[in-house]
């Protein structure tokens, strides 16, 4: 355990106190490898003590930078915790060449720390602000060893004042100026998702903060700062990880990469820790764990947003992280869990232009990560980034708590006239997360698959105008019309098409025959309507998690009382396309009626109905 600070300024204080013996190394790792310094013993240093560290600043390969210990917040990382203080320098810190200083910089978190003895003290893990200062927080080495054993609060911001700040006029001249009254904020990692571009980037932040705030990785995902992600995956990085070196933390790697890159600590046989912080601070976790190669060092020109790490490759997943916790994240080289989520794009002829496919590491992230994956394909291959028309088909592997395996499969036309790629994308994902959150039955999702079939690059939606009856060889409005009691007669939709919110004609469905029974008397109606939950957009509302529910989805779930029973309501949710007719007539006592069922020919709004008399036989 750390000393209690009133002992260790004691000891620091007393005059000719004879120096203490320095203890027996302990070591971080288990087979007595990489030494350590305990909190202790870090404390104790006096101010300007002389300190190395490893980061990298392009490439893939650790260079050095060096530092001086200034002193320690009491308390910052809990109870108990304290938080050491260093001024770091190196060439890109100070700023050579030309080039601003960059301080420390987003993706540096996890950089490790040793002492003259090559001791590891910890990682870098905090900075003092946006202004590309030098000042460094450095999360314990010990702390970080007992990650997954013990918890700790979060600190992703510490503020020093007199009270909790443990240092001397010696460690303020170290500083280069006085830190109290300063605050200390976790160090970012560089978040990736997406491609270039601002409005590829506008999509991605618009889609990730659509994650339910259910998932305990919403707040990484709603973050906000993502900046893109590299196109590809580099084979070339499938190298083991290092001290000092990058690391990628991902919730899913392929087509679409989403994750954050820091900074190995230390590396112990195949166990990796890195960051220093956490990343979403989610405890347990499934990440994928994967090597990363960067350009550069981007010194922020503006004080605000902070310098950062410009990464240009992420090797292939080569092992999991599976903890995340407040003093950093732990994994292992090795096995790779993940789930396979692939989107395939077919042009209005059906003939395949595109494939995409994903490894998802969270499940929690498989309906996000469907949103966005269905919606960058789109964005794509449409290549314009507001309207358009499409029908997605799509189909969720699952293993059920008994082994079983069981799939469901759903279609859905879709079309916008603003933010076609966003809307791609929910039908499938809304079925991901019933499924993933639905509280009847522990399953695991096994894979999404995806066909994403492209119509129009404009808007075309239809709204049902009337219904016609054939007479003879024609046809006319059914509304007003006499029918005869037990004949049988043919009825069809009429639609009006619009495009891009403008109508452009009116389109005939496919005929179908409905019947009167020879009991039918007087008066009747045929009511039609669209049966898709989309149909109404008054009826949909957002819940406190960002889940969009519609009327006919919500009664479909709320009747499930079992998962087989959730399984048969989804499976029997409306597209995009379905609509309903219902034949009513009077009877000689009471009424009775018949019910239709057909498809439209895109995505359908409205309702319509016709009422007429009715002749006796």
């Amino acid at each position: 355990m750390t000393a209690t600070l009133a002992a260790a300024v004691l000891l620091a204080g007393a005059v000719g106190a004879a120096p203490a013996a320095q203890a027996a190394d302990v070591f971080f790792c288990a087979d007595g490898t990489q030494p350590y310094l305990p909190v202790s013993d870090a404390e104790t240093m006096p101010a300007g003590t002389a300190v190395t560290g490893l980061s990298v600043t392009s490439g893939v390969t650790p260079e050095q930078f060096t530092g001086e210990y200034i002193g320690h917040i009491k308390d910052a990382l809990g109870k108990g915790r304290d938080m050491l203080l260093f001024r770091m320098s190196s060439p890109v810190i100070d700023g050579t060449n030309g080039l601003k200083p960059a301080g420390i910089w987003a993706g540096m978190s996890g950089s490790p720390v040793y002492d003259a003895d090559g001791r590891l003290i910890g990682a870098v893990a905090y900075s003092l602000n946006n202004d590309n200062l030098p000042i460094a927080g450095v999360t314990p080495a010990e702390y970080m060893k007992s990650i997954g054993s013990t918890g700790l609060n979060q600190a992703e911001r510490v503020t020093v004042n007199t009270s909790n700040l443990r240092t001397s006029r010696a460690g303020d001249k170290v500083a280069g100026r006085s830190l109290n009254g300063s605050s200390l904020h976790q160090m970012a990692t560089v978040n990736v998702a997406g491609g270039a571009g601002a409005k590829s980037n506008a999509f991605t932040n618009r889609t990730l903060a659509r994650t339910p705030r259910a998932a305990a990785s919403a707040d990484f995902l709603r973050a906000g700062n993502f900046l893109p992600a590299p196109n590809a995956v580099d084979d070339d990085l499938d190298v083991p990880l290092v001290a000092g070196g990058n690391v990628a933390a991902l919730y899913s790697s392929g087509d679409l990469q989403l994750g954050g890159i820091g900074t190995v600590t230390a590396v112990c046989g195949t166990t990796v820790w890195a960051f220093g912080h956490p990343m979403a601070f989610t405890g347990r976790t499934s990440l994928l764990l994967a090597n990363a190669s960067a350009a550069m060092i981007v010194p922020d020109a503006t004080g605000v947003v902070g310098s950062y790490k410009q990464v240009t490759s992420i090797g292939k997943p080569i092992g999991m992280i599976t903890e995340d916790r407040n003093t950093g994240i732990k994994g292992s080289m090795g096995a790779v869990t993940s789930m396979p989520l692939s989107v395939t794009v077919v042009n209005a002829s059906g003939d395949r232009v595109a494939g995409y496919s994903a490894e998802v590491s969270d499940q929690e992230v498989a309906a996000t990560a469907t949103a966005y994956l269905v919606g960058q394909a789109a964005y794509e291959q449409l290549d314009q980034y507001a309207a358009g028309t499409g029908k997605v088909n799509w189909t969720i592997g699952f293993r059920r708590a008994n082994g079983s395996l069981g799939s469901l499969s759903n279609a859905s036309y879709v079309a916008d006239r603003y933010f076609f790629p966003d809307e791609a994308g929910t039908p499938p994902a809304d079925d991901v997360w019933s499924l993933y959150d639905q509280s009847f039955e522990d399953i695991t999702l096994t894979g999404v698959e995806v066909t994403l079939k492209l119509t129009s690059s404009d808007s075309i939606d239809y709204t049902l105008d009337r219904v016609q009856k054939k007479g003879g060889s024609s046809w006319a409005a059914l509304s007003g019309q006499k029918l005869k009691a037990g004949s049988s007669y043919q009825l069809r939709a009429v639609y009006t098409r619009y495009r891009n919110d403008r109508p452009t004609g009116t389109l005939t469905g496919t005929p179908f025959t409905v019947s009167l029974p020879s009991s039918a008397r007087t008066t009747g109606t045929f009511k039609a309507s669209v049966t898709s939950a989309d149909s109404d957009e008054d009826s949909c509302v957002i819940t406190s998690q960002g889940v969009i529910l519609c009327s006919d989805w919500e009664d479909a779930m709320s009747s499930a009382g079992s998962f087989d029973q959730l399984l048969a309501a989804m499976d029997k949710l409306p597209a995009g396309h379905g609509m309903k007719g219902t034949l009513s007539y009077r009877l000689k006592k009471g009424s009775a009626s018949k019910s239709y069922s057909w498809t439209g020919p895109g995505v359908m709004y409205g309702s319509t109905g016709a009422r007429f008399a009715i002749a006796a036989k």
